[in-house]
């Protein structure tokens, strides 16, 4: 591996100046190699922290392709990414909540499309529950939130779907709204921003 290689260089290095060209005694030289020792394996535990556990919110605005775990609900997914799990709620749609009408058909819906699968992920933020929001993009291409939309199993965020797709996303929403599709088979299907409104009254 290259960083194991540029350790042993620097390991190398510092034995070269230690040893003093030679001037020093081999008891002295001996004792600083397992000095040196020493430091390569702390060394090599910094990188392997830097390479394999660096938080994933240190990535800034990548595209990542992850393996989803698991289902939480219609608009959040576990998934894999290197040694990490991580929750990743979907970008600028909702699905309704828990106790909701379609809540369940929402879920079973995200899970058909995606579950087990490699999907990609292009991170736009990350919320107050530690959470990455995204879209996500499936193994056929297609996204992952704009399914959700076309097949009725949830809205657009009013608050949150600022850019300029989200006139798309409207338009699928008014799309599956017309042909009373997935909730909107319901009269008057409530958004989830407004549930959570009044059950916090």
């Amino acid at each position: 591996m290259v960083y194991v290689k540029h350790i042993e260089i620097i390991r190398k290095n510092i034995f070269s100046v230690w040893s003093f060209r030679g001037k020093t005694s081999i008891m002295m030289q001996k004792r600083y190699k397992r000095q040196a020792g020493v430091i390569l394996q702390i060394m090599m535990s910094i990188f392997i922290v830097i390479i394999f556990e660096l938080p994933i919110n240190g990535i800034a605005g990548d595209l990542i392709t992850v393996k989803v775990e698991k289902i939480i609900d219609g608009d959040t997914i576990r998934v894999r990414y290197r040694t990490q799990s991580i929750l990743v709620r979907l970008w600028g749609i909702d699905t309704p909540e828990y106790y909701q009408p379609y809540s369940k058909a929402a879920k079973k819906y995200t899970t058909r499309l995606v579950s087990n699968s490699s999907v990609r992920l292009d991170k736009k933020d990350w919320d107050d529950y530690g959470r990455m929001v995204a879209v996500v993009t499936m193994e056929d291409g297609g996204c992952l939130n704009e399914e959700l939309l076309k097949a009725g199993f949830a809205w657009v965020h009013i608050y949150y779907c600022k850019e300029d797709i989200c006139d798309k996303w409207n338009a699928y929403q008014k799309n599956a709204r017309q042909k009373r599709i997935g909730l909107w088979r319901d009269k008057s299907p409530v958004p989830p921003w407004v549930h959570k409104r009044r059950k916090n009254r």
